[in-house]
């Protein structure tokens, strides 16, 4: 009877040897699962950072083109008008001279 005690003492032992160990496993898991999500959360970060840098440097570049090409029509325009007014500013003097004499 002894024998038989100690059988089921020895065997209580084990089984909760081996549920220790099954619920060491499963914090074990539930930490490497908790740390593998944050190394994906990071990771998922830092690609999407990454991107808006590449995006933000795509539209920084366009805007400098485009506000060159602004700046280049708008010096063409200019010197349109800088051109058309010396070459008629003198007629339009003597023609508003004319017309405040005429009145």
């Amino acid at each position: 009877m002894e024998d038989m005690i100690s059988k089921i003492v020895d065997m209580d032992k084990k089984a909760r040897g081996i549920t220790d160990e099954a619920q060491q496993s499963k914090i074990d898991y539930e930490k490497e699962i908790i740390r593998k999500k944050e190394k994906i959360k990071n990771d998922f970060l830092e690609r999407a950072k990454e991107r808006i840098r590449i995006n933000k440097q795509t539209a920084q570049k366009k805007a400098d083109e485009e506000l060159k090409l602004i700046e280049e029509k708008n010096a063409a325009i200019i010197a349109a008008l800088d051109k058309t007014y010396s070459e008629n500013h003198d007629k339009w003097v003597d023609r508003i001279v004319e017309r405040v004499i005429a009145e």
